[in-house]
């Protein structure tokens, strides 16, 4: 018998795209045919708490599948899942296993849910259900956190293990780290099983990559007909079979998934197309959920460029669900702000190229080490910036992103070089502005800190190099922070730390895109 099975979740990952109303005969349809395909494990849908409607691939009990299945291949498994957190049934409310043709069931569950997770897993597998433990967003887990994930596994003892890539993110080499650790520590009973996105058209390479891995488990390939699925969709279980048939052992048949999307399928594709688009690649660089970019491109008001811009502004706890009143709060604070700043990037990038660039902040180390910065100006001529004050020797331009600073130094700037962006009012008339809400940071704590809006801007006029001086990194003694006590704002120590551990999330982001050098000390480590 193969090592291999693949998992086709048509019915239930694909019911995303219309609500998981198929329609009965439809359901029937799939089903049927899934089992003529030889298909290894056929989900059904979802266990849920909404009242039963016969069109819907939602139940609340295995034993309510039951009719659907009379018609279908004993050598398939039939499974369902419970998503922990939308809408999910208890077990206790479900049928026994002996009742229903139904044998396995799919937990999924976020990092904050695993012990209710476990507790059903425990309830299910009494009632006799082969239980696959899923994981949310796995894929994206520290190693140290998935290994206890896994030991925590090695004692529940389910069927299978997933990992989840559930973004879309994982290139070959994610997927080879990921196998390696997981297969290394996990139980030789429990099966490995692998659920993939497609915002990258990565899905039927990592497949692959899979099945090619040496191993001597059994592993689970989640697929859909179509591809059908949330967003960007899933690997396509036409494609996987074919694979399989030409590489493994012809197992499969592929004629009847076909006439799943000639006579089920392109109907519902016609009215709500699924798959790669520009806007869910997007999603997925910027490691968010792919509903981010549905949404934003729903509005048709917003440019792709714009969208990326206010993705990159999502805080790390965002990304991972969907909270479409929190987007849309970011859109709208966008809109607010928004102007065409095209050719103040140009101007800037014709400005700066080619040139060494300083970087100069308000901290207290560009006044007492000002004598590393002079010999700094004077070995390398440099560009010199400085962000929200004017020191006492001359810069080529001074970037404001401060309201309240900008009112402090407002009457030093006369004939200055200067860049305000737009959140800032009064501006003198011909003032050149950027767009505030592409600068924010993804860091809720410093998501408008200057310095770091300064360093996107330079990445969006091509720079590839910058040294930083008075980037001090904050001190529990707020006198300690700013050259000026004028700076001073009234901030608790523990909002300090916050704004240090962001600051220092978001130097490591710029680092990847800029090589970053500190001339004068600080608290910031660059990976």
């Amino acid at each position: 018998m193969s090592r291999i099975k693949l998992l086709d979740c048509t019915l239930r990952d694909g019911g995303y795209i219309n609500n998981w109303k198929f329609g009965k005969q439809t359901i029937h349809n799939i089903l049927k045919r899934l089992s003529i395909s030889n298909i290894d494990i056929i989900e059904c849908g979802f266990l849920t708490d909404k009242e039963y409607e016969v069109n819907y691939s939602l139940f609340p009990d295995t034993k309510d599948i039951n009719p659907f299945l009379e018609k279908t291949n004993e050598n398939s498994l039939y499974v369902a899942m419970i998503a922990i957190g939308e809408k999910e049934i208890h077990p206790n409310q479900i049928s026994n296993a002996k009742e229903s043709k139904i044998k396995g069931i799919r937990l999924t569950f976020h990092q904050n849910e695993k012990k209710k997770a476990f507790e059903y897993a425990k309830l299910l597998m009494k009632k006799g259900y082969y239980v696959f433990m899923q994981p949310v967003g796995s894929a994206n887990y520290s190693d140290n956190n998935l290994l206890t994930l896994v030991k925590e596994m090695n004692v529940l003892k389910p069927f299978a293990f997933y990992f989840v890539d559930t973004l879309g993110t994982m290139f070959h080499d994610n997927i080879v780290h990921m196998i390696s650790l997981i297969n290394n520590n996990l139980d030789q009973s429990i099966a490995l099983g692998y659920h993939s996105h497609n915002n990258l058209q990565l899905a039927f390479s990592n497949a692959q990559e899979m099945i090619r891995f040496p191993m001597n488990r059994e592993i689970i390939i989640d697929c859909s007909v179509y591809g059908m699925g949330r967003g960007a969709g899933n690997l396509c279980t036409e494609l996987i079979t074919n694979y399989i048939n030409s590489t493994e052992m012809k197992k499969y048949e592929v004629l009847p998934l076909l006439e799943i999307v000639d006579e089920n399928l392109i109907p519902i594709y016609s009215n709500t197309p699924w798959g790669y688009s520009v806007g869910y690649f997007l999603a997925s660089t910027m490691f968010c959920h792919p509903n981010y970019a549905t949404h934003l491109l729903a509005k048709q008001t917003v440019s792709v460029r714009t969208i990326g811009s206010l993705l990159d502004q999502l805080p790390e706890e965002k990304r991972n669900t969907f909270d479409k009143e929190y987007i849309e709060e970011i859109y709208w604070n966008y809109q607010k702000h928004d102007v065409n700043d095209m050719d103040e990037i140009e101007k800037l990038r014709n400005d700066l190229a080619g040139k060494e660039i300083l970087i100069v902040a308000p901290g207290r180390n560009a006044i007492s080490h000002v004598k590393k910065i002079h010999s700094f100006i004077e070995k390398k001529k440099p560009y010199i910036i400085t962000t929200n004050f004017l020191p006492d020797y001359p810069v080529d331009l001074v970037f404001l992103g401060n309201e309240r600073r900008y009112h402090l130094i407002k009457s030093e700037l006369k004939n200055q070089n200067v860049i305000f962006t737009s959140n800032i009012t009064e501006v003198p008339e011909n003032a050149k502005i950027v767009n505030y809400s592409d600068l924010l940071n993804s860091s809720i704590d410093i998501s408008d800190n200057t310095g770091m809006m300064l360093l996107k801007l330079l990445v969006k006029a091509s720079v590839k190099k910058v040294t930083l001086a008075g980037f001090d990194g904050f001190k529990k003694n707020s006198i300690l922070n700013y050259y000026d006590s004028k700076l001073i704002g009234s901030v608790d120590s523990e909002s300090l730390g916050k704004k240090n551990k962001s600051m220092n999330i978001q130097l490591n982001k710029r680092n990847k895109e800029m090589k970053i050098n500190f001339l004068t000390p600080t608290k910031y480590k660059l990976n």
